[in-house]
């Protein structure tokens, strides 16, 4: 039985003047052929843009384990990466909701929630599509592919890498300031007024501390991690129960101004800011992960749309409310009524904000200090993060609404504008992929063993008409289930997000 094997393999691959058995020359291609017998797999590979494709991809189980070694979260269940979605639409944006001082059309704050999460669901299933079209685990990687020429890890790469690096840093390192500060902002509402300016220094103190405590893992999929973030969800959900009792009692206390939140904030932006989320390619491909040693085949593209859809469509129905809340806001005499703070309401809020960090904190790409690392129970680089957010979280109002205001740039940029221009860069401006012929070939002529590999190189099977005709028909195939998705990037992606960044210089530029 070990003996055939290798004999069929190679009276299937090799060329037609390498030496055959006589069983496989007189009964499959005959005395006189000369052509070589190409061996084409049974099924056909799953394509990442096919809505209804049931079948799993073709992949090599020895390959499927090296793939697992190699992904920045572990495998995790349905249920971690179902948390994991919808953990970012309830936090910071979803909370700034209720906090604006202008009343908002009831429609309109409808239309911009649905629409708003809508796109937010395609563009994270875009970056799926594209994580499994380059075969790729980290957001970085899909980035260099698309942006950055030539393969391989030159310096290019590297200083690419570490650009890439540098701005998801920055800003996560802008986000975690803005939960701190909200947070603190949330506990001094609990703290008399003549003993505010005592405890301000020690409540980012002590809220830093409770940070690094719950961020000590390396990788979200450690308890510590989940059971902050299921709880996170947990203290939304009880502070929208008490802001509905506040709202369903009248118990409402007039205010006369509000603190500033930036320039490009108002109702609707903070719509759009909770609909922005991460961490989309890795928990994709940790889903993925955690499917290919389960016995049957799963619907891996399928189960990731079911999370997707579901995680926002839940997420839209825990906003809602808060929108109709602030339909309902009534204004008299340029003083506007706001939920009274209450006891249970700055806890919640509290709460929520300050148990999201450790995701944010532990996500985000940090270089490892092994040397460092051996002697302190926390990273230093970590360390670092951590402080950094929090000297910004009691910066002065200036610089803290100039902090808002590029979190809110940056977040709606990596959710909604760069997934579009990647998916446009790979498929518009990129040679695309193979489908059936091995990789080698497409770079036959470049390669060192072309050049003394004689006759052998031009008859390898995967130059082979037939298996080019399958190819081309593949990619037609492939180019034909693409066309929906281009067609939501060109028609509605591209042009919305051209009129928010209008928007926004008009608005950095003092013109409305």
């Amino acid at each position: 039985m070990e003996s055939v094997a290798p004999e069929r393999q190679r009276s299937s691959l090799d060329s037609p003047d390498s030496p055959t058995s006589p069983q496989s020359q007189g009964s499959l291609s005959g005395p006189g052929s000369s052509s070589a017998l190409v061996l084409l797999p049974d099924t056909e590979p799953q394509d990442p843009y096919d809505l209804g494709s049931d079948e799993d991809e073709s992949d090599d189980e020895r390959d499927s384990q090296l793939e697992i070694q190699r992904l920045p979260i572990p495998p995790l269940g349905s249920a971690l990466v179902f948390l994991y979605l919808l953990s970012p639409y309830l936090r910071l944006g979803a909370l700034y909701i209720t906090d604006g001082t202008e009343p908002i059309s009831l429609w309109h704050g409808l239309l911009t929630l649905i629409f708003a999460s809508s796109l937010s669901a395609f563009c994270r299933h875009l970056w799926f599509m594209l994580a499994r079209y380059l075969r790729k685990f980290t957001l970085e990687d899909i980035l260099i592919e698309a942006f950055v020429r030539g393969r391989g890890q030159g310096r290019q790469h590297s200083f690419a890498r570490n650009s890439i690096v540098c701005a998801i840093a920055l800003f996560r390192v802008l986000l975690v300031a803005m939960y701190f500060q909200d947070s603190v902002n949330s506990v001094l509402q609990l703290v008399p007024e003549d003993m505010q300016s005592f405890a301000h220094p020690y409540i980012p103190a002590f809220l830093a501390f409770f940070v690094l405590v719950l961020s000590v893992s390396d990788t979200v999929a450690a308890k510590p991690v989940i059971y902050a973030s299921a709880l996170s969800v947990v203290s939304y959900v009880a502070w929208l129960i008490v802001v509905s009792h506040a709202h369903a009692t009248g118990t409402f206390q007039s205010i006369t101004s509000r603190p500033q939140q930036g320039v490009l904030w108002n109702m609707y932006s903070s719509i759009v800011f909770a609909c922005t989320t991460t961490l989309t390619v890795p928990l994709s491909a940790s889903l993925a992960g955690s499917l290919v040693a389960w016995p049957a085949k799963q619907h891996r593209a399928r189960r990731f749309k079911l999370l997707n859809a579901s995680s926002a469509a839940l997420a839209m129905f825990l906003m809602l409310p808060l929108v109709v809340f602030a339909s309902l806001r009534v204004i008299n005499n340029g003083r506007t009524s706001v939920i009274s703070p209450g006891v249970l309401v700055p806890i919640f809020r509290t709460m929520t904000l300050s148990l999201a960090i450790p995701s944010a904190v532990v996500s985000s790409p940090m270089p490892r200090l092994s040397h460092i690392g051996r002697y302190t129970p926390v990273n230093p680089v970590r360390f670092i993060f951590v402080l950094s957010a929090v000297l910004l979280s009691i910066a002065s109002p200036s610089v803290a609404n100039i902090i808002r205001d590029l979190t809110l740039v940056l977040a709606c940029s990596g959710t909604f504008l760069l997934p579009a221009l990647t998916h446009i860069t790979i498929h518009y401006f990129r040679r695309p992929l193979a489908i059936v012929l091995p990789q080698a070939s497409q770079s036959v002529h470049a390669s060192p063993r072309a050049s003394v590999s004689g006759p052998r190189s031009v008859s390898r099977p995967s130059l082979d008409p037939l298996l080019q005709r399958k190819e081309r028909y593949l990619q037609r195939r492939r180019l034909g289930k693409r066309l929906l998705w281009d067609a939501g990037i060109w028609l509605i992606l591209i042009p919305v997000c051209t009129c928010a960044v209008i928007w926004a210089v008009g608005c950095l530029i003092g013109k409305w």
